[in-house]
């Protein structure tokens, strides 16, 4: 029993919390494409250190990906996706590299300051109208997986640099789940080669995973009733919100 403790290292109020934050980033993950990293990050790196919560993050976000890929394949933009995935594997053993030495805090508070600037752009209506080139998502694939494998909070930057475009909300919505699904591959791969995936993270990837997948589906039925604007609304809300909490946590 005690080896058993050890390894999963949650008391009972912590994994209570998880559990909750895990179903509410699921409904937003399923609806949105996007956002369970970021809410359920701050949770788990608090009771167990960024290093062992991020691939515990990482393997479950992998599997709520999974849930969500028959649908984004029907409606994905495919050169968009290959570009910022391509960036994406670049980006993420750069990041995971610099996860060893680099302050978390000083990480944190940086990612938060852009994504609170880009999401209130966005906010005033703003749209990028210009032709969307590979080296363009490219760049922002490759920034995203850098902000992944150090943070485990890349989306970010992928999902401000869609929904600046023009293309309907289906369609931003299946490339953020196909470039995540693709970038999820890469960082478990860079993980594990990189010893940071261990027993202990499975234990602590297992109260995630119930409430996650049933918030998934949930949220995943919301969105087949939503506008484009709705959509828009809701995921640039969600992203300040999640800037200005992380911000000043």
């Amino acid at each position: 029993m005690e080896w058993l403790h050890q390894q999963y290292a949650l008391t009972a109020l912590e994994t209570v919390l998880l559990v909750v934050t895990s179903f509410a980033a699921g409904v937003f993950r399923g609806y949105t494409g996007f956002g369970s990293a970021l809410a359920i990050a701050p949770v788990l790196a608090l009771a167990v250190g960024p290093r062992a919560a991020i691939p515990a993050i990482l393997l479950v976000m992998m599997i709520s990906s999974v849930q969500l890929l028959p649908g984004a394949l029907r409606d994905v933009n495919w050169p968009v996706v290959s570009f910022l995935s391509i960036g994406g594997a670049i980006g993420i053993p750069i990041g995971a590299l610099l996860l060893i030495w680099v302050d978390q805090e000083l990480v944190r508070r940086s990612i938060s300051g852009i994504v609170i600037f880009f999401a209130i752009l966005l906010m005033t209506g703003w749209r990028y109208r210009g032709k969307i080139r590979p080296l363009m998502s490219a760049l922002t694939g490759g920034l995203g997986g850098f902000i992944s494998g150090i943070a485990a909070s890349g989306g970010p930057a992928v999902i401000i640099f869609l929904l600046a475009g023009t293309d309907s909300a289906t369609r931003n919505r299946a490339a953020i789940i196909l470039y995540f699904t693709f970038t999820q591959v890469v960082g478990l791969l860079v993980y594990w080669f990189g010893s940071l995936i261990t027993i202990k993270t499975l234990w602590i990837s297992l109260p995630m995973l119930p409430p996650l997948i049933l918030g998934t589906w949930i949220g995943e039925k919301m969105f087949g009733n939503t506008s484009d604007a709705l959509y828009r609304k809701v995921a640039l809300s969600f992203l300040l919100v999640i800037g200005l909490s992380t911000f000043i946590a």
